[in-house]
Formats: C-alpha cells, sequence, structure tokens
C-alpha cells in the first residue's frame, strides 16, 4: 500500500517539474525564434501549464481506466472554483469581475454544457474529441486576434504574464532550451504513468471506483499548482489573479484535456458522474460567474460557501461511491 502512495507522490511531483522544465524551454524557445510576447503568453504558457492534466488523463485512457480521466477534469474544475478560489477569498476577499460576463461567461458555460451533452451517450469518441479540442484552438485564436486588436489587454497580458516569461540564462542557448523542452516531455509522460497507475491501485485496494479517485486525489492533485500559486498571489495582495487562473484551467480541462483523452481512446462518462459530479461543476461555475459579475464579488462569507461547499461535496460524494 505505501508502494501505491509514494507512486502517486513521485508521479505527481515529476509531473509539476516535467511541466515547469517544458514551460521554461518552451519560452525560451519562443522568445530565440522572436514569437511575440501575446504567442508566447496565451499560446505556448496556455498549452504548457495544463500539460500535467492531459498527460494524466491520457494515460489514464491509454491504460484502461478512463473513469479517472473523466473524474480528473470534472474534479479539477470544481476544486478550482469551490477550493482554490474558496480558499484564496479567505485569504483576501476578491473583487468584481467586469470579464465575469462580458468576456467568460459564455465559453466556461457553453464548454460545460457541451461537455456534458457530448457525454451523455456514455462515451466521447474520437470524432467529439477533436471538436472540443478544435472548440479549444478557435477560442484561443479569438483571444489572441483580440488581444492585438486592444493594446491595452495585450499589455495587461503581457504583465500578468511577465515572471512566467522570463527566461533564465542558460536557457538562452537554444540547444539547451530544446533539451529542457524534451526532458520536461519526458518527466511528464514518465510521471503521468506512475500517478495514474498508482492511484488505480488505490482505488482496487480499498474497493472504490476509479472515477471516484479521479474526482478526489487526482483531481486534487493536478490542482495542486494553481491553489499554491493562487495562495501566494492572494498573500502578496493579488487575489484576482487566481480568478483568470481558473478560468483558463477549467477551460483548458473541459476542451483541451477532455479532448485529447477523448482522441487517445475514448473517455468513460458514467451516469452517475455525468448527473451529480457534471451537475455540480455546472452549478459551480454558473455560481462563480453570478458572485464576480456582482458588485461584491467574492466576499469571505462566499468564500466560507464555497470552500464548505467542497468539504461537503467530497464527503457526499465518498459516501455513495
Amino acid at each position: 500500500m505505501l508502494t501505491l502512495f509514494l507512486m502517486v507522490a513521485a508521479g505527481l511531483a515529476l509531473l509539476l517539474a516535467g511541466g515547469e522544465a517544458m514551460v521554461r524551454g518552451a519560452v525560451a524557445l519562443g522568445r530565440w525564434l522572436h514569437l511575440s510576447p501575446l504567442v508566447v503568453g496565451i499560446i505556448i504558457i496556455g498549452f504548457a501549464t495544463s500539460l500535467p492534466e492531459m498527460v494524466v488523463s491520457v494515460q489514464a485512457v491509454r491504460i484502461g481506466v478512463a473513469e479517472i480521466a473523466t473524474g480528473n477534469i470534472l474534479g479539477s474544475n470544481i476544486a478550482n472554483i469551490l477550493l482554490v478560489l474558496g480558499l484564496t477569498a479567505l485569504v483576501k476577499p476578491m473583487h468584481h469581475q467586469s470579464r465575469a460576463v462580458s468576456r467568460d461567461a459564455a465559453p466556461l458555460v457553453i464548454s460545460a454544457i457541451a461537455f456534458l451533452a457530448l457525454g451523455a451517450a456514455g462515451v466521447i469518441g474520437r470524432m467529439e474529441g477533436l471538436l472540443l479540442f478544435g472548440a479549444l484552438v478557435l477560442l484561443m485564436l479569438h483571444e489572441f486576434r483580440r488581444a492585438r486588436r486592444e493594446t491595452k489587454l495585450a499589455r495587461e497580458i503581457e504583465e500578468e504574464l511577465e515572471e512566467e516569461m522570463q527566461v533564465h540564462p542558460l536557457l538562452r542557448n537554444p540547444l539547451l532550451a530544446a533539451l529542457a523542452t524534451l526532458v520536461g516531455l519526458g518527466l511528464l509522460v514518465y510521471g503521468g504513468d506512475l500517478f495514474v497507475k498508482g492511484a488505480s491501485g488505490i482505488a482496487e485496494h480499498f474497493g472504490v471506483s476509479h472515477g471516484l479517485i479521479g474526482l478526489t486525489l487526482v483531481a486534487l492533485g493536478t490542482s495542486s499548482p494553481e491553489l499554491a500559486s493562487s495562495l501566494v498571489a492572494a498573500r502578496h495582495g493579488h487575489s484576482d489573479v487566481a480568478y483568470g487562473n481558473v478560468v483558463g484551467s477549467n477551460l483548458f480541462n473541459v476542451l483541451g484535456v477532455g479532448g485529447a483523452a477523448a482522441l487517445a481512446g475514448g473517455l468513460t462518462v458514467p451516469e452517475r458522474m455525468l448527473w451529480l459530479d457534471g451537475g455540480v461543476m455546472l452549478a459551480a461555475t454558473v455560481a462563480m460567474i453570478v458572485i464576480f459579475a456582482s458588485r461584491t464579488g467574492l466576499t469571505r462569507a462566499f468564500a466560507a460557501l464555497f470552500a464548505a461547499s467542497y468539504v461537503g461535496y467530497i464527503a457526499i460524494r465518498a459516501g455513495i461511491a
């Protein structure tokens, strides 16, 4: 049993290290190729920072435990909203976000509904996966074009990503940057394999479903970077950064991770997960949008409600596994 938990811990560590190495290497290569900061920020960083979730889900499908992938997608989105935003706003309340309605509401709600509608058949196949992934690409292209038209928005994006786009002196050598990217990819693949096999073994040991392990252990593991970065930002008075992180992560989980996992061999969506966990994800998404569109934003009272709701959801979900 200890071996399984060590596999999960080692796999998560390799996933995080591999994702970091790949992001740094890819950013350095992007700068060396003279790509604009917008391209580096929106496309390279946007894709690379969510690679751990994608690798875990694709590996789960490949080794025949696709329910872990489905649980990871739904569970990560629920954890991002209720746990990450809840704990972050308990540290420092988060303000009204004007883009919560004008820019984010439609993509977030439509993508969530589309994922659940496709999953109503029980399996999201390769063709549906291609549609999901294609929607993500179109969304990112739209964001890129809009940012190029709006100078203020472009400047805001570049400022938000300034730290992540810093290039280490060693990586200014394109060969070393390429090596870092490849090493990061290798760590991601190996770490994802360890993580999924360990999580699958834990599910079998305790006699619980792979889906529940995906919703809890796997989802919390892959959401840990968002939680850590959001809490650090809140401590420095920048808690609102968490909102953008969660929006981007949730869109990528549904469209990118869901699409890639379906393309890898089909994404199984059990009926209970569709209606219960999918319903919680959709309700949490709508609640987040309504709260951030209001004048008050996410106060400590709402934050406590978010965090308590997550604990209650996990408790109920574990009880009916």
